[in-house]
């Protein structure tokens, strides 16, 4: 617990056997961490076999999918199998993850600095976020934020496929929630292009993009609300 708080880490699965158990293994050994829950959507390769065995001889709650349901599913079935009052995410394909991380994205929020606090990847590794530039820092999958703030839009975040931190960003602007970006020293994540063959690589970046522009379009109430609430800040300063 931090400062009575229960915290609750979610890592959704596809088709990381090369860093999911280290992922878990980090989060583990992390003692902020109360509840860590697992969920394995759909994997094809080796992570079913490397869950199954890390479920066997170590203490997390483990939701697996026969089929593929796209990320944003597999995360909002993590809030609901969760008993956290705060809820981390965190990807499962990245490196370098440690308890410092967890408390960078922990503590704004139960220190009342904000109400969402993102974690910005970058490395001497990995100096570049990704193709998508600056836009990449507000669609990190590291991110905490309190539960009860997400569970009335749970139903609706799961079905942006992709588009989960994007719906979750309109979503917190609409309210005029605020939102805290912190940089995550030495986590790398991953880049398609760096675990798939290259035509595979740019066809996951155009789903991804699609999904997430698609998100932008059916939640278009949530654009016009974000807006609204910018141009109350800026009247309000004149």
């Amino acid at each position: 617990m931090v400062r009575g708080k229960r915290i609750t880490a979610i890592v959704s699965v596809f088709n990381e056997e090369k860093t999911v158990k280290d992922v878990i293994a980090s989060l583990l050994n992390c003692k902020l961490i109360d509840e860590i829950v697992v969920v394995n959507d759909g994997s094809t390769d080796g992570t079913s076999k490397i869950l199954n065995q890390l479920f066997k001889s170590h203490k997390f709650r483990y939701v697996k999918f026969d089929k593929n349901k796209g990320k944003s599913y597999a995360m909002a079935a993590g809030v609901e199998n969760s008993t956290g009052e705060v809820i981390v995410f965190v990807d499962a394909d990245i490196i370098g993850l440690n308890c410092k991380h967890i408390e960078k994205l922990i503590f704004p929020l139960v220190s009342s600095q904000a109400d969402m606090v993102i974690g910005y990847r970058l490395s001497d590794k990995s100096p570049k976020v990704d193709i998508t530039g600056p836009i990449d820092v507000w669609l990190g999958g590291e991110r905490a934020c309190y539960k009860k703030d997400i569970l009335p839009i749970l139903n609706r975040m799961s079905k942006t496929k992709y588009g989960a931190e994007t719906f979750l960003n309109l979503y917190y602007k609409s309210k005029n929630k605020k939102i805290k970006i912190v940089k995550l020293d030495g986590l790398i994540h991953l880049k398609k292009y760096e675990k798939y063959r290259l035509d595979t690589a740019a066809l996951n970046y155009a789903k991804a993009s699609f999904q997430i522009v698609s998100t932008i379009a059916v939640n278009y109430f949530l654009v016009f609300n974000s807006v609204k609430e910018i141009l109350k800040c800026l009247f309000l300063r004149l």
